[in-house]
């Protein structure tokens, strides 16, 4: 499966051009092609959202498409990609038009966290001493931040109606898509804001990208597969279930898992700490591995994974009770707990950035009660997902790419009660601002709480 969010990475493509106009037949045939490939190719198309309403978005769309530039065309394409609620399907822009974008706008100079509904400046550094970390951010340009953070979600991509993944992004990215989706050409922002001296209004000036990016600390971790022992629990990091990411960083997986497992059976541990925060995801196999050494009794990781009338790929496909369903992925095998596997208290903990594969694992272990989850809402569905096999579209005048995922993947948890939602942890951990500002981890200090 594919990590979260590949648009983020073609961001800063070092490429050059100007945008183009599309006129209103261009802009329509683009759209019947997207909708004519999505019927074909995508399985899970109507998994969220049913087909008549998929069907009216689009029919609406259409309705009232008019001669546009590259970039209101990108929002309208992503506003109807996103009602598919299916994290893995994303549209990219020409990274010419990115680069011309990022190029030509002015940002608003802030980086911002969530907290309980509300949104506070985490970096303040390019506004002087206009504004300080912590000040909490009311409205920008006479919208509230309510508002604004509803109208970005119409264009991001989530698995059902998750909240979290989309969350987490607009911690990091959150000027770029205020520019692209609330306020494009906008040169200055006035921002009200809430502090210990009460409510003020002041004026900040946009800010180049290149500014912005200073401003943020780098958004990709290398690839980490750590064990360490403390005196009462061991700790396990993964932080990337991709195999093309773990063998380029010169790391092997399942050499890894083995050593670890028998490391901790030699050690008698019997506290064990799974890190999987910020795992986006990768190969399904590392994830069922993974649970395998986890597991107390055989197991099914996939129910089924199907597949549309269209889809003519990698795999053997027979037809099931009017299904196209594939049968030769491991994942769908019956799998048995490892020799080494460990045997005693499993702490797991994740986030909104726990996506794909990593959301499949945590919610195989959730389902079978055989890890105590930590932290907050899983990004990647309780359900599966739809992703595997990628077909890349061109829409044939915008240009715009649009990643189109053809196996939809439904987890081995039949009956669960959280259709559309992420893996929900066992115990929730919500940040406070003071934890944020000094940056303490909340959610490992939870865990420390319950193994005392």
């Amino acid at each position: 499966m594919h990590r979260l969010y590949l648009f983020i990475f073609s961001v800063f493509a070092p490429v050059v051009g100007q945008a183009q106009d599309l006129s209103q037949k261009q802009a329509t045939e683009d759209l019947l092609y997207l909708k004519k490939e999505l019927e074909a190719y995508h399985p899970g198309m109507f998994r969220y959202t049913g087909k008549d309403s998929i069907d009216w978005y689009f029919q609406t769309a259409l309705d009232q498409i008019q001669e546009t530039d590259q970039i209101g065309f990108f929002a309208s394409v992503s506003f109807l990609v996103n009602k598919l609620r299916c994290g893995h399907t994303q549209v990219l822009l020409p990274e010419k038009d990115q680069r011309t974008f990022l190029e030509n706008q002015l940002f608003i100079p802030l980086e911002i966290r969530a907290v309980n509904g509300k949104w506070f400046v985490f970096n303040a550094s390019l506004t002087g001493d206009q504004l300080k970390s912590g000040d909490e951010l009311v409205s920008v340009n006479g919208l509230k931040m309510d508002e604004i953070v509803r109208r970005i979600f119409e264009h991001q991509s989530a698995d059902g109606y998750i909240t979290t993944g989309r969350l987490r992004l607009n911690e990091q990215f959150f000027p770029y898509f205020y520019q692209l989706f609330v306020a494009r050409g906008t040169t200055s922002f006035q921002v009200e804001v809430s502090s210990n001296t009460g409510l003020k209004t002041i004026v900040l000036p946009g800010v180049s990208y290149t500014k912005i990016r200073s401003m943020r600390r780098p958004f990709q971790q290398p690839p980490q597969l750590v064990l360490r022992h403390e005196a009462s629990y061991s700790y396990m990091k993964i932080n990337t279930f991709s195999s093309r990411a773990l063998g380029d960083a010169g790391l092997n997986y399942e050499r890894f898992l083995a050593e670890s497992f028998r490391e901790l059976k030699q050690k008698e541990a019997q506290t064990l700490v799974i890190d999987l925060r910020g795992n986006g995801g990768g190969d399904d196999n590392y994830g069922a591995a993974l649970v395998a050494y986890l597991a107390r009794n055989p197991f099914r990781y996939f129910e089924r994974i199907e597949v549309t009338e269209s889809y003519s790929g990698y795999g053997n496909i027979v037809r099931e009770k009017g299904r196209r369903l594939m049968t030769s992925h491991k994942g769908l095998d019956e799998w048995k707990p490892e020799a080494q596997r460990f045997r005693g208290k499993v702490y797991m903990l994740i986030d909104g950035w726990s996506f794909s594969t990593c959301a499949d694992v945590a919610a195989v272990l959730h389902h079978n009660e055989w890890a105590t989850l930590v932290g907050e809402e899983s990004g990647g569905g309780y359900d599966g997902n739809t992703s595997g096999s990628t077909r890349t579209l061109i829409l044939p005048h915008s240009g715009l790419r649009v990643n189109l995922p053809m196996w939809m993947y439904t987890t081995a948890n039949s009956g669960h009660p959280y259709h559309g939602r992420g893996v929900i942890p066992h115990h929730r951990v919500s940040y406070t601002l003071q934890q944020l500002m000094r940056e303490e981890d909340a959610v490992m200090e939870k865990v420390k709480s319950l193994i005392k």
